[in-house]
């Protein structure tokens, strides 16, 4: 097979982290299986099959992995029936780790139970079940603070709750609690909700994780728009295109071309709302591409409502009124921070005497046994999987939590991770993933270029 030079260097690249962009369709399970065989068949520096440690999102996807790495060695086999370390790779492919994060994890917390703790005696509970006990725990918390009338708790309720029930409430607490799944030390990640709510000063609450990652999640933002308005452009200037639309685009991706140097919420701010788009100049008798034409349409229009929803969500005060809304809002979120708190350590005591767990404690375990909570450094055993494996590979990295990603991969070991390309709208949100986790990561390897790392689109 021909590969083009990008596939080819996702292939040969060595001792480094590779950080693979691929489009569906564009044979980044073909180019991962061929990395495989060369590292297997590599003269200098020959890697055994279960030295590799190969991630995907299914069991399906990873079944499929197994199938076409197995297939690709037979072939080999076949070519050089004499070779013993081909014939020996046949037989390590059935134990190789192949596999979901899920059973990674699952792996790791069989194997190493003791090191937690952990009563080896569990069983992994079906999401219904959990989903029942968590309706049931929620509600004896909500119970027990009624039964305490404590102030703080009556006067969230009279402010959040519905004039019939405090459903929007115990949902509020529910998402606390969901969304620290995601993070790799949830109590700690709960703990910091209310830091940028409790600072005095206007230049303090700048300075705050809050305000920075909005600010470089709009930036990151608007740099995607750049790359959408390059392609719109780009249409407008084939010569079927709508040219008259080429200078009114050219302006605005003169403006937002800008945004790659901002820093800070203030700059960003500023930014965003000294952004114009100009009009675009009216077409009559339009004679070229109609759908080309609606495409840069459709591109400009998309641009501009996203542009304006990060305006009103999250730049649309000025900071002092920002820091007033934070101060009045303080007493609440701690109050509901408390009661996120007290519903994780209820789920907890519920699971350990039901002697269930779901795959979100899994990973939490896996994580544990590796890394230490205090130092956050690899404890023993992450050292002998350093040891033991010669490199690492992420297939769907778009859909990895941060607790998995926080994982002490291999420094030794080269990482290459590879997901489907997607748009800003796809990877933007904050159910189970971290904001921006796509591209934040593309934005480091990018800006972080030094000869241990390579962002590849393929």
């Amino acid at each position: 097979m021909k590969w083009t030079k990008e596939q080819q260097n996702v292939i040969d690249f060595r001792n480094r982290d590779i950080l693979v962009s691929a489009a569906a369709g564009s044979g980044k399970t073909a180019v991962l299986v061929a990395r495989i065989i060369q590292r297997i068949l590599d003269p200098q520096n020959p890697v055994d099959i279960d030295r590799l440690l190969v991630v995907t999102f299914t069991k399906a996807a990873a079944a499929e992995m197994r199938e076409r790495i197995g297939a690709a060695i037979e072939a080999e086999c076949e070519k050089d029936p004499q070779n013993t370390h081909l014939r020996r790779q046949s037989a390590l492919i059935h134990n190789a780790m192949i596999t979901t994060i899920d059973s990674f994890c699952l792996f790791v917390v069989r194997n190493h139970f003791e090191e937690i703790s952990l009563d080896p005696n569990f069983r992994i509970a079906d999401e219904g079940e959990i989903r029942l006990l968590e309706q049931d725990v929620l509600e004896q918390v909500f119970e027990d603070n009624y039964a305490r009338q404590e102030k703080t708790f009556l006067s969230l309720i009279d402010a959040y709750a519905g004039k019939r029930n405090d459903h929007g409430v115990r949902e509020m607490v529910a998402k606390i609690y969901r969304m620290s799944l995601s993070s790799p030390w949830p109590l700690a990640w709960m703990k910091k909700l209310t830091e940028p709510y409790q600072v005095e000063h206007a230049q303090e609450l700048v300075q705050t994780e809050m305000l920075e990652d909005i600010a470089e999640h709009a930036r990151l933002l608007l740099c995607d728009m750049c790359t959408q308005m390059t392609q719109a452009l780009q249409l407008c200037n084939e010569p079927d295109g709508p040219q008259a639309y080429a200078k009114t685009l050219e302006a605005d991706l003169t403006q937002l071309q800008q945004a790659e140097n901002l820093q800070g919420y203030l700059q960003v701010q500023t930014f965003l709302n000294g952004l114009v788009f100009g009009k675009l100049s009216p077409i009559r008798k339009f004679s070229g591409d109609v759908k080309k034409k609606e495409t840069v349409m459709e591109i400009r229009s998309d641009v501009k409502k996203e542009v304006e929803t990060l305006q009103k969500k999250y730049f649309a005060m000025d900071l002092e009124t920002l820091l007033l809304q934070q101060k009045r809002l303080c007493p609440f979120l701690e109050e509901l921070v408390r009661l996120a708190l007290e519903y994780t350590q209820a789920m907890e005591t519920a699971k350990r005497k039901k002697r269930i767990v779901d795959f979100a404690d899994i990973e939490h375990f896996a994580l544990r046994i590796l890394v230490d909570e205090k130092t956050k450094q690899p404890r023993h055993t992450a050292e002998e999987f350093r040891r033991h494996f010669a490199e690492i590979m992420i297939d769907e990295y778009q859909d990895s939590k941060r607790s998995c990603v926080r994982f002490p991969w291999s420094r030794k070991a080269g990482i290459i991770c590879l997901w489907w390309e997607m748009s800003s709208r796809a990877s933007i949100g904050f159910g189970l993933h971290a904001p921006n986790f796509l591209w934040i990561n593309m934005h480091l390897f990018r800006r972080k270029r030094v000869c241990s790392r390579e962002l590849i689109c393929i």
